[in-house]
């Protein structure tokens, strides 16, 4: 989900800002081959809007490596559902991720402390 926010900021972004040094941008981020694949891809989709680039955006994209996750389970589990939602978009794939994603582990609470009376 963080990553397609990302990816929906970034094509936000003014072309000013895309236009700057991709070796410079990427040199410093935490997987650069990955960085200057998104550079390329925003090139590639520049001149579409809408689900039309967003499309163009999934295909062009690489896969997330998640070996370099903070939690790699979890990301595993994130990209097989990006996979099942493949295809649908607006409300059908929120609901879609939101039935597939990993669930985030509860906390027990603790109980209340008895009162002293």
């Amino acid at each position: 989900m963080k990553l397609r926010v990302m990816l929906i900021v970034v094509a936000l972004l003014p072309s000013a800002a895309s236009a700057r040094t991709a070796a410079g941008d990427c040199a410093n981020a935490r997987d650069p081959g990955r960085c200057e694949a998104q550079r390329a891809a925003l090139k590639t989709c520049a001149d579409k809007r809408g689900a039309e680039k967003r499309a163009c955006l999934d295909a062009a994209l690489p896969p997330v490596d998640c070996a370099k996750a903070a939690n790699p389970q979890r990301c595993e589990a994130t990209q097989k559902a990006r996979e099942v939602c493949r295809g649908k978009s607006g409300k059908a794939l929120k609901a879609c991720l939101r039935d597939e994603a990993p669930k985030k582990p509860r906390h027990k609470r603790k109980p209340p402390a008895p009162q002293k009376s």
